[in-house]
């Protein structure tokens, strides 16, 4: 039987937290985003998770064609310039958004490291950051996405308070769409922000919107030959022990 799973991530409106005065971000409109708890405080984060237990326990195996994306409206920021000949650098204005569907759970600080290279890939050893023990086979749907200000349109002088929509400045996937018999599908949604303007700054970004987000998994749900639906399930576990 054929079926679209569907993960979907609230918007998110931040705006600096000038009585923090340290660069730091508050959410100005509720969501389900919060901080990760970790050391850095630029980091905001939505959770949630795909129950495919009913799939499970009847013995189905999940197969995905494909999976993509969605967006409910633009992305665009506001910023804050104190001394015109001092402009915004369009540089310290980019963030990253990251977009997870994994079987197994990611811990926060796995989080903030694959904002900065994609889980599963074969990583060098960085003392400060843990990149677990992904293969390509725990990571269902992923994008990471550098987002920056569209100079060419739509957007005000650097030279001044201004604000503007954002472009896309790379992005990349790193999609597995492998089968799974995983009893869950956990969803993350990371975006990794720059130090906000605040009252000791002479310029950065002080607001930010992203909208809401939506993935969608084509998938069929169908039973396997019982030798290898075994194994898949024996995989699975492997997989999850190792992380």
């Amino acid at each position: 039987m054929d079926r679209v799973l569907n993960a979907e991530f609230q918007p998110l409106r931040l705006e600096d937290d000038d009585i923090a005065g340290d660069g730091s971000w508050k959410m100005v409109v509720s969501s389900d985003y919060g901080l990760l708890p970790t050391s850095i405080k630029t980091y905001w984060f939505s959770e949630m998770k795909l129950d495919l237990s009913g799939y499970t326990r009847d013995d189905l195996t999940v197969y995905f064609r494909n999976s993509f994306e969605q967006r409910a409206s633009s992305t665009s920021l506001i910023w804050n310039v104190d001394d015109p000949s001092n402009p915004l650098k369009p540089f310290d204005a980019t963030f990253l958004e990251t977009v997870i569907l994994t079987t197994v759970p990611i811990t926060p600080n796995q989080l903030v490291s694959a904002a900065i290279s994609a889980p599963g890939f074969n990583q060098i050893g960085i003392a400060a950051l843990d990149f677990g023990n992904f293969n390509r086979n725990h990571i269902i749907h992923g994008t990471n996405t550098l987002w920056g200000i569209d100079t060419s349109f739509g957007a005000d002088a650097l030279t001044a308070n201004g604000e503007a929509f954002c472009r896309i400045i790379q992005t990349q996937d790193f999609s597995s769409l492998e089968p799974t018999a995983a009893e869950n599908i956990y969803c993350y949604r990371v975006i990794a922000l720059p130090e906000s303007y605040n009252r000791t700054s002479e310029r950065g970004l002080s607001s930010l919107f992203l909208p809401a987000c939506r993935i969608l998994l084509n998938c069929m749900i169908d039973k396997e030959a019982d030798l290898e639906y075994m194994m898949r399930l024996k995989r699975s576990y492997e997989l999850a022990n190792q992380v």
